[in-house]
């Protein structure tokens, strides 16, 4: 197969799964995924993950291939807090929920980190569709307990204000009935406390 052909196949997916090349080609030499390399027209990510060198990749591309290089996994933690305005700071790593062991990748397009929950929490994220691909993104309510379930540095009041969460949004985009809702799935006192001591700070 000549690169161009591989190109015009797959270049409507921003990340490339060897295993889905073998699926529909079962025939394809790897070599020239090597040969390709070479000549920089493709870069390995991760083991069975390849992208185009020259390809440009958005904000929702980088979600997509956070998911699918480590699965299952759904966006949330400081990346989806930044994405919904609720807290201030730029986040510089794509953060990532999983059940699977906490893992880190530093590529050359970002970095994706992951931490682990049991798999009875891995709920709460809505599954967003683009043109060509889809991604899992958790849902503010989720994204907050998750964040707070996982700082066990959160203990005095002090702590809860330097996280400047932003009342304006988190009152305009947490349900309330939602967030309940969920914290009574963690089983969590300690996760209670701490939404508890969040809400005083903002009220």
């Amino acid at each position: 197969m000549k690169f161009i052909e591989f190109y015009n196949k797959f270049k409507g997916s921003p990340l490339i799964d060897i295993r889905d090349v073998l699926t529909i080609h079962p025939n394809f030499d790897r070599r020239r995924l090597f040969e390709w390399q070479k000549r920089k027209l493709i870069q390995k990510i991760v083991k069975n993950f390849y992208l185009f060198t020259y390809k440009d990749y958005n904000e929702e591309d980088l979600y997509f291939i956070a998911n699918k290089i480590y699965a299952p996994s759904y966006i949330g933690l400081e990346t989806a807090l930044s994405r919904y305005d609720l807290i201030p700071e730029t986040v510089y790593s794509i953060t990532s929920i999983t059940t699977k062991k906490t893992k880190k990748y530093l590529t050359s397009i970002a970095n994706f980190s992951y931490q682990t929950v049991k798999p009875k929490l891995f709920f709460g994220y809505r599954i967003i569709k683009r043109n060509s691909f889809s991604y899992q993104f958790a849902e503010p309510e989720k994204s907050l307990l998750d964040f707070l379930y996982l700082r066990k540095d959160l203990k005095k009041e002090k702590d809860f204000k330097a996280l400047r969460i932003n009342k304006e949004n988190f009152k305009s985009l947490i349900d309330q009935s939602k967030l309940k809702k969920y914290l009574r799935l963690f089983q969590s006192p300690t996760l209670e406390k701490r939404v508890e001591k969040l809400i005083n700070n903002i009220d």
